[in-house]
């Protein structure tokens, strides 16, 4: 998808005179990878002559993900996988990509959307994406100053994750507000033992857990793995080891609704390598 993404902004770069391209991606596509077409390392275009070099000519002005919002917390809430997606995530997993990928969050339908529902939105926006650009709208009339020539686009920004990075560099406390949506910060020593991690996914968690992600140790190896879990849907991948194979951790931040530090921590508890040693919080 890429290389034809590329030969087709060139084909339009020497065809026309632009001022800017708008690229609309599926309902499906992730927002992060289509950037990167833009980046792409010189020893990519050594290994392929045949595609066009780009990067002196166009530049990603902003990511823009528009928001269907008085629909939003119904799609993220759905237990399926969504149709004939080659990569069998769920609704709540693609949103989460969607949000978190933006520069700019356009929450459209503002007008069909009680004003309750939009600040609770609002707010579990923000903790997913701290750094985004909220725009509301109506049938998707914005400015155009609001969303195009913004140079608000990074490539080394938008390929982190800026929710756990900056919910990790806070103290680890539970946040909340009056619409009851909040981060919480779990941190432990204690290692998981594997099988149990994997029945506690294969349980679920509760419904006013709507997102979590962090890195997480298993007994018996230095391999470091990311936890990602979006509404009803959970992985854990490795990522790479830990530096000192005598100092391994979990960091992991929850967003939800009410949620209670010490049930989280009862909870994980029961999926740890020893469940009758003191659980070492730091």
């Amino acid at each position: 998808m890429r290389g034809d993404l590329i030969e087709e902004v060139d084909k339009i770069l020497h065809e026309n005179e632009i001022d800017s391209i708008v690229i609309e991606s599926t309902g499906i596509g992730e927002p992060i990878p289509i950037a990167q077409a833009f980046y792409i390392h010189p020893e990519i275009l050594e290994a392929n002559p045949d595609l066009p070099d780009i990067q002196d000519k166009v530049y990603v002005d902003a990511i823009i993900t528009v928001v269907d919002s008085p629909q939003f917390f119904e799609m993220y809430e759905r237990e399926s996988l969504i149709p004939e997606d080659d990569f069998g995530r769920g609704y709540s997993q693609l949103l989460a990509e969607q949000i978190e990928g933006a520069d700019i969050l356009l929450l459209n339908k503002i007008d069909k959307t009680p004003k309750t529902e939009i600040k609770k939105l609002k707010k579990l926006l923000r903790l997913m994406n701290p750094r985004a650009t909220m725009i509301e709208a109506s049938f998707g009339e914005v400015p155009i100053e609001k969303i195009v020539d913004t140079n608000i686009f990074d490539i080394n920004v938008a390929e982190d994750s800026s929710l756990w990075v900056t919910e990790l560099e806070k103290e680890s406390r539970s946040e909340s507000d009056e619409y009851g949506i909040g981060t919480y910060v779990y941190r432990t020593l204690s290692r998981f033992n594997e099988e149990k991690l994997i029945g506690l996914f294969r349980k679920g968690f509760p419904s006013n857990i709507l997102r979590s992600k962090g890195i997480i140790t298993i007994e018996n190896t230095d391999t470091a793995f990311i936890w990602n879990q979006t509404g009803k849907f959970i992985t854990f991948d490795a990522i790479g080891r830990f530096n000192d194979p005598n100092h391994t951790y979990n960091e992991i931040v929850f967003i939800g609704t009410d949620l209670i530090a010490t049930d989280i921590q009862s909870t994980l508890a029961k999926a740890l390598a020893n469940i009758e040693d003191p659980v070492t919080y730091f």
